[in-house]
C-alpha cells in the first residue's frame, strides 16, 4: 500500500483496558523479527499487514472490490488476489496506490478494531500493533510509546533481493513510497538497530520489551 502522507485517522482501538504500543520501520529493517521475538515471549502483536492480507482473502468483499476497481487480471487461477501483479501495477502508479489505499485501509481498521476488543476482553494488559504505514496515516497520534527498527540502506537492500528477489528499480519504488526511514527513527520514542545478526537484534528486543513491561 502507499506510504506517501494520508489524512490523520482514529485509531482502531477499542477499548483502553489495553496498553497498546506501535512498531514499525521501513521495509528490510527487520520489523517483523522484532514483532516474533516479541511473540515467542508471550506478548500478543497484531500484524497490519496479515490483516491486510485476511480483507482481501477468496470470498471477501474487499477482494471484490479490489477486482471491481483494478481488474480481473490481478487474480491467479486459483482466485486468490495475485500479490505480486497488484504490486507491479501500485508501485508503478501513483494514483493506484492511492485508490487501493482507499478501498483497504478502512477495511484493516476494522479488523484491527475487533482484534483489540479481543485482546481486551481476554485482559491482556499490554499489546503491540505492528503497522508499516504507522506515521504516515497518523496512528503515532494514539499509540504510545512507538518503537522504530532502523537498519543501513545497504542492509535493507540485501535483505529485499535476498527474500523477495527484487532489482534495485523495485527495491527504490517501495522505499520511496514510505517516510524516510531517519524521519520514523527521529519520530520514534525507541529505535532498535537492526544492522547486526540475529543475536544482537534479539538482545535489543527482549531488552525493550523488559522495559515496557515494567510497572
Amino acid at each position: 500500500m502507499d506510504g506517501s502522507p494520508l489524512p490523520r485517522e482514529r485509531s482502531p482501538v477499542a477499548c483502553q483496558s489495553v496498553i497498546l504500543f506501535g512498531l514499525t520501520g521501513g521495509i528490510g529493517t527487520g520489523k517483523s523479527t522484532v514483532a516474533q521475538l516479541w511473540r515467542q515471549e508471550g506478548l500478543p502483536v497484531i500484524d497490519a499487514d496479515r490483516l491486510a492480507r485476511e480483507v482481501v482473502a477468496p470470498g471477501t468483499a474487499g477482494l471484490q472490490s479490489v477486482v471491481e476497481t483494478f481488474g480481473p487480471e490481478v487474480l491467479g487461477p486459483d482466485g486468490a488476489l495475485a500479490r505480486e501483479r497488484l504490486a507491479a501495477l501500485v508501485f508503478s502508479e501513483p494514483t493506484a496506490r492511492h485508490t487501493l489505499d482507499a478501498l483497504l485501509h478502512p477495511l484493516v481498521r476494522e479488523a484491527a478494531s475487533r482484534r483489540f476488543l479481543e485482546l481486551a476482553e481476554q485482559q491482556a494488559p499490554l499489546a503491540c500493533y505492528e503497522v508499516p504505514l504507522l506515521y504516515e496515516v497518523g496512528l503515532d497520534a494514539e499509540l504510545s510509546p512507538v518503537v522504530v527498527v532502523t537498519a543501513s540502506l545497504n542492509v535493507r537492500r540485501q535483505r529485499l533481493r535476498a527474500r523477495n528477489g527484487w532489482s534495485d528499480a523495485e527495491i527504490d519504488a517501495r522505499i520511496a513510497a514510505q517516510l524516510p526511514l531517519e524521519e520514523k527513527a527521529r519520530r520514534a520514542d525507541y529505535v532498535l538497530d537492526n544492522d547486526g545478526d540475529r543475536e544482537s537484534i534479539a538482545r535489543g528486543a527482549l531488552q525493550l520489551l523488559a522495559e515496557l513491561r515494567a510497572p
